[in-house]
């Protein structure tokens, strides 16, 4: 058979132009045949060498001889289900010998070529049974294994002749579905099965293979693969009897059997097919490919991913023919939860979905290089977002960070405009700067005022960088449009009418008042009347970042009852909802926030849980603050940086710790309120734990370069003198300078006149260094007591532990302290410590520490 039939049946099916689907299969059994020939002549060849029993070699051989036959009997039962043994007996004629060895085994009138060529293809299945046999009676070997092969090859071949038979009678679905592999499991021409609701006049036929289901109507079809078929009988009720629920990815079909026994056996070939399909247990949820065909969302894409009776749910990916990709989780059939969509030419996409939308935090990279990064809502921008456009200091860079309505800037936000030099800060609407706001350009003008569509009109401020300022109508920056006065930097005023931009000339109308000195000048305020009222207040800033933040807790700054526990249940659902980040042991515990009352234990706990809560951008407060400080650093940092802006930059960061103070107050509801309130007790726990201790030490450090480049500007003449008159005066020696300074002499001289030491208060003064190196009010604060404390260390060493200080001798030696520590732009330390140092320090020790350096800074001035 293999030379005469198989080996010539190879070459010709190898040298036809086109496969169709029974050569494919012939070719296949030519393949099998031909290893399973060689299959038998290993064993045939162990039996001679060995002279052992066939039993023991087929039980050695087993995991060789058995798949090759299981191999075979698939191979000739596709062949059987696509009728393709006709084929064959076409290709091939059977040599005389084999007609004559196998007619007297085939019924008379029936020896035909095919019928040879099927019986001799079939007869190496024979010896499974004699194998059996064999294994049985030797007693060794996996005898099960071979009863079960015996067992399912009868059952395999009945199963392909019934396939065959229904390919010859299914018409025109032969050419579209008919595949070697593919069995027929029931249709419901025999086993009766009808559409619920249908049509009196529509047909339907129901066909269920081996890895699909097909529903024929009328002239059409439709093919559903059984890894995305979910199927399930439906409740019983007065109107729907022996009903089956059929759903796939686009649609649900509810089936009607005549019989409560056939629903069962539909149910059972639908289960069994799907497990055999899938080779698991057809369970509700299994991962599969689909390519949909109508769905309104998805049409013409292809989904590859985690199902749930016939949803999308779970991780996936869809890809469209468009380009797009979209990989990430799925919820009820849409993109819900963390997920990325690429928009080829367009944009990229990552963040949170909700409901089949970009829904939650999310950055969008588009393809001409702007980013944006904020909420989305329904799609669009929507809350407080980043919008990067341009490239970086190309004539169209911008940076905008501020709030979005409906993909639109809408409420306060702020724009650096790299191209132009200008940084915007104050209101928008509908995309356009609208309400109050504030300019400042790269020329170091200064505008305030309200605008209208872009445009700054009405009453306004305008200030220069010499220090003159204008304050009246404006009708654009830098146009003067009506009554108003023009103060100049040499002190003279003209106040009446004036046209024209600034810088082109300007038409005036009105009366020149000049500044002329007396003996005691009357002090000329140096900012209009109206400087910081035009603009938006700290407190209305912002907002977007709070609303996010209150509405991820589920609670309100109102503070209702109720709304802590709350709060703490969503901040473990987002600790818990990022496990594959490594968080602090701290967030994975929810420390006890219901004591009643605050002890220093309590409020050092507190401070250790928000110091690691701030720094985690996955906890409401950590994703609030690195919000508020990327906003902060954009308003008051980089390059359009003007000194004017100080007074708003401290009010906005007082605002910014309050708000953050009320959510923090809501998860820790012991900590005392702000503003604290004073009772008659001389000590309070609100002066022991008070809210710029708990968040300073938190927020500063990370704002604290963009403020103290604004103190710097701000206090730069004045930091300028102080610097040129400290390196003067630390040219001079000690001994020189302490006498300068008055400094008592037993304190450095001895009776002779000499030093007593050389570098007697370098502690002190390395002490004072570390300054600079503290970013809180409070920390700077222990700096200056730890100094003074180094300073009597060092006194009581020369004159003894009982020495007592009084401020005539102990103020000079602060001030020699103060000048050998070299410190550049000490009136802008001093500046921030006075205005975030908290008000009940200024009458304690510490607040007359600060006064000294202060007075001290202040001396060395002069």
């Amino acid at each position: 058979v293999h030379c005469a039939v198989v080996r010539p049946l190879s070459r010709r099916v190898s040298a036809a132009d086109h496969h169709p689907s029974g050569c494919d299969a012939v070719a296949a059994l030519c393949a099998r045949h031909t290893d399973l020939v060689h299959v038998t002549a290993g064993v045939t060849a162990c039996v001679a060498l060995d002279s052992r029993p066939v039993a023991s070699v087929l039980a050695d051989n087993c995991d060789e001889v058995l798949p090759a036959y299981e191999r075979y009997l698939s191979a000739i039962c596709d062949v059987i289900s696509v009728n393709a043994f006709a084929q064959i007996a076409r290709s091939v004629d059977p040599p005389s010998r084999l007609v004559s060895c196998f007619s007297d085994r085939l019924p008379t009138g029936k020896i035909t070529p095919e019928a040879v060529l099927t019986y001799a293809f079939l007869q190496p299945l024979a010896h499974i049974t004699v194998y059996k046999g064999m294994v049985s009676r030797g007693g060794c070997g996996d005898l099960g294994r071979w009863e079960s092969l015996h067992e399912s090859q009868e059952a395999k071949r009945k199963e392909a002749e019934a396939t065959k038979i229904f390919w010859e009678s299914a018409g025109r679905l032969v050419d579209l579905f008919r595949t070697p592999q593919r069995r027929l499991v029931r249709e419901s021409k025999t086993s009766p099965l009808f559409l619920h609701n249908a049509s009196r006049f529509s047909s339907h036929w129901f066909i269920l293979l081996s890895d699909a289901f097909i529903h024929v109507t009328g002239a059409t079809h439709q093919l559903h693969p059984l890894e995305t078929l979910w199927v399930e009988a439906a409740p019983e009720t007065d109107s729907l009897q022996n009903a089956i629920t059929v759903t796939m990815p686009e649609e649900t079909l509810t089936l009607v059997a005549s019989s409560n026994h056939d629903r069962a056996e539909w149910l059972l070939a639908f289960q069994t097919g799907i497990k055999a399909h899938l080779n698991k247990t057809a369970l509700p949820a299994r991962t599969a490919s689909y390519k949909f065909s109508k769905h309104p969302l998805y049409k013409d894409a292809k989904y590859t991913g985690r199902w749930l009776s016939g949803k999308l749910e779970g991780s996936g990916r869809l890809e469209w023919e468009d380009g797009r990709v979209y990989t990430g989780q799925f919820h009820n059939g849409l993109c819900h939860g963390f997920g990325r969509l690429e928009t080829p030419g367009v944009s990229v996409y990552e963040g949170q979905w909700r409901d089949g939308y970009q829904n939650g935090h999310g950055t969008t990279r588009f393809e001409h290089g702007d980013v944006y990064t904020g909420y989305y809502k329904d799609g669009l921008e929507n809350g407080h977002g980043v919008r990067k456009t341009g490239r970086f200091m190309s004539s169209q860079a911008s940076v905008y960070v501020g709030e979005w309505v409906g993909g639109l800037k809408q409420g306060y936000g702020i724009i650096n405009n790299i191209g132009t030099g200008e940084k915007y800060l104050g209101c928008w609407s509908n995309n356009m700067k609208n309400g109050s706001g504030l300019i400042v350009t790269l020329d170091g003008i200064y505008y305030e005022g309200s605008f209208v569509q872009d445009v700054l009109t009405g009453h306004g401020v305008m200030m220069f960088e010499d220090g003159s300022h204008y304050e009246g109508e404006l009708r654009e920056a830098g146009v003067f449009s009506g009554k108003g006065t023009l103060t100049f930097c040499s002190g003279d005023t003209f106040e009446g009418s004036l046209h024209g931009a600034w810088n082109e000339g300007v038409k005036i109308s009105g009366t020149l008042h000049k500044h002329l000195p007396t003996s005691s000048p009357r002090h000329t305020s140096s900012r209009p009347s109206s400087f910081g009222q035009l603009c938006v207040g700290a407190d209305q800033k912002w907002k977007g970042i709070f609303r996010q933040c209150w509405t991820f807790l589920g609670a309100s700054p109102d503070g209702k009852s109720g709304e802590t526990q709350r709060a703490w249940d969503n901040i473990a659902a987002a600790i818990s909802a990022t496990r594959a980040v490594r968080h602090h042991d701290l967030l994975h515990t929810i420390p006890a926030y219901n004591r009643p009352d605050m002890d220093q234990e309590y409020y050092s706990q507190i401070s250790a849980y928000l110091a690691m809560a701030f720094d985690s951008v996955h906890h409401p407060l950590g994703r609030a603050l690195c919000e508020l400080v990327e906003a902060y650093t954009t308003t008051y940092g980089g390059v359009l940086v003007h000194p004017l802006l100080l007074s708003q930059a401290v009010a906005e960061l007082h605002s910014i710790t309050q708000r953050l103070y009320q959510v923090v107050r809501l998860l820790f509801p012991a900590l005392p309120a702000y503003p604290p309130v004073h009772h008659n007790s001389p000590t309070q726990s609100s002066e022991k734990y008070s809210m710029t201790g708990l968040l300073d030490p938190i927020i500063l450090p990370k704002v604290y370069s963009s403020l103290l480049v604004l103190y710097s500007l701000h206090n730069k003449k004045e930091d300028d003198t102080y610097w040129k008159r400290l390196l003067k005066w630390n040219r001079h020696p000690d001994s020189t300078l302490m006498a300068f300074l008055g400094i008592h002499r037993k304190f450095w001289a001895n009776d002779d006149g000499s030093l007593k030491q050389e570098g007697i208060f370098s502690s002190a003064v390395e002490m004072l260094q570390q300054l600079k190196t503290m970013f809180s009010p409070m920390e700077k604060l222990i700096v200056i007591q730890n100094t003074f404390q180094e300073i009597t260390k060092a006194v009581q060493s020369e004159v003894g532990e009982d020495f007592v200080w009084t401020m005539d001798d102990l103020f000079p030696v602060f001030q020699y302290v103060v000048v050998r520590s070299h410190m550049q732009e000490l009136g802008s330390e001093i500046h921030f410590i006075d205005d975030f140092m908290e008000p009940t320090l200024k009458n304690g020790e510490l607040g007359i520490m600060f006064t000294t350096l202060k007075v001290s800074t202040l001396i060395t001035h002069i």
